[in-house]
């Protein structure tokens, strides 16, 4: 693949949190079939809906590829009482990663501390089940300014990722917001590209950028198997 190592492929292939069932219709069988596609190809984890946590976590035991459900999902506005509960539940029935919608109208009026605590909160109901913990800025609503003042905000609250989209609001993540969020927090905590990730080569130019993880959906396993990618 033009510019693109077999490495970076398959670090990028052992980077992926694959969104391909996080849609509004996806059935029980679309989550199975997602998780059949992570398990032949490695993929880092499979995210649907938290009614589905108990597929994805019967159909990954014992692959290492995570079972990831969203919380505050898709606008963040959620009571952070709802957001612990939400958690605690998926935690509890298996889930291993978790990626957590920041409360964005709160911190577009500057209610920094509000937002703190609501992350802060949360955290704390997943730091015993020792998993991953990432929070979504939705970088499509954010100033330039704003993305990184965001991006500190979510390192300071003791996330192990910040991510950039939830895919479903607006604005997808571009080159220049990875290269933004890097330059604010370095390496301090992970990054994950989310929307706008169209091909393999996009996928690896993030990383290259200083993404960590990468979400991406159906058109990956189809270029994949045009490659004739396996494990």
């Amino acid at each position: 693949m033009y510019g693109v190592t077999d490495e970076e492929v398959r670090n990028l292939v052992s980077a992926i949190d694959y969104s391909e069932a996080l849609t509004i219709t996806a059935s029980q069988d679309d989550v199975r079939e997602a998780c059949a596609v992570a398990r032949r190809y490695g993929f880092r984890a499979v995210v649907a809906f938290p009614q589905h946590i108990g597929i994805i976590v019967d159909a990954l035991k014992d692959t290492g590829v995570r079972a990831q459900i969203p919380v505050g999902f898709p606008c963040g506005g959620h009571t952070t009482a709802t957001k612990c509960a939400e958690a605690e539940e998926g935690l509890k029935r298996g889930a291993t990663d978790l990626d957590m919608v920041m409360n964005i109208s709160a911190f577009t009026q500057g209610e920094y501390e509000r937002v703190s605590q609501d992350i802060g909160e949360v955290l704390k109901v997943a730091k015993p089940f020792g998993v991953p913990f990432k929070v979504i800025i939705e970088i499509g609503a954010l100033t330039d300014e704003e993305k990184a003042t965001a991006a500190k905000l979510v390192a300071d609250a003791g996330a192990d990722f910040v991510k950039t989209c939830t895919g479903f609001g607006p604005g997808r993540a571009t080159l220049h917001d990875i290269l933004l969020i890097k330059e604010a927090i370095g390496d301090r905590i992970g990054i994950k590209a989310s929307g706008g990730v169209a091909s393999i080569e996009d996928g690896v130019a993030f990383m290259r950028a200083g993404a960590t993880v990468v979400a991406m959906r159906k058109f990956l396993v189809e270029q994949l198997e045009a490659m004739g990618f396996s494990k």
